[in-house]
């Protein structure tokens, strides 16, 4: 990985780690309950934790794209092949597409419906 690709990264993560998140949630709840002295731990914690996490990805992901780059291109066709055998699928596809007389009502559909628990 290349310096500028590093830098990069970083501030990346560095902008990413103060986005609203479960974890802010959490820092900022527990800093209004408690104040910032009791409550910077668990802030640092998490700010620590998600760099740690993100730092071994970034690590597991440069070293995983090294032991596969000799078959990317195997992958790659495959790939192609796949999407080109789907397209001729849903081109070549006969849709038989049925008219319902029933009007849709907001018990018919809603997701707590009787109709579609039992």
């Amino acid at each position: 990985m290349g310096i500028q690709a590093a830098i990069s990264y970083v501030v990346y993560l560095f902008i990413n780690a103060f986005t609203p998140g479960p974890g802010n949630i959490l820092a900022l709840n527990t800093m209004t309950n408690y104040g910032w002295k009791r409550g910077k731990r668990l802030f640092f914690g998490i700010f620590t934790g998600y760099y740690l996490v993100q730092v071994s990805v970034a690590i597991f992901v440069f070293g995983l794209a090294n032991f596969i780059n000799p078959i990317m291109i195997i992958l790659k066709y495959a790939g192609v092949i796949y999407i080109l055998w789907l397209a001729y699928q849903v081109v070549t596809s006969n849709p038989h597409i049925e008219k319902k007389d029933k009007q849709p009502s907001f018990f018919g559909y809603s997701l707590f419906s009787v109709e579609k628990l039992v």
